[in-house]
């Protein structure tokens, strides 16, 4: 797994798979593809933030 903060289309991932597509199997945890990296609204982040350590830590 990888996770990451940012949305999907932002951060490490892309770079990642750039050099890793087919040679590791790698499932991304992180949040929802976005224009911006913050959703502007508290309430909203601290549910993503809770979902991805969630989804992390469950794995």
């Amino acid at each position: 797994f990888w996770v990451q903060e940012e949305p999907a289309n932002m951060g490490a991932w892309q770079y990642l798979l750039s050099f890793l597509w087919g040679q590791v199997e790698l499932e991304l945890i992180a949040r929802k593809t976005s224009a911006s990296p913050a959703t502007g609204f508290k309430k909203v982040h601290d549910e993503q933030q809770q979902n991805i350590i969630d989804r992390a830590f469950l794995m």
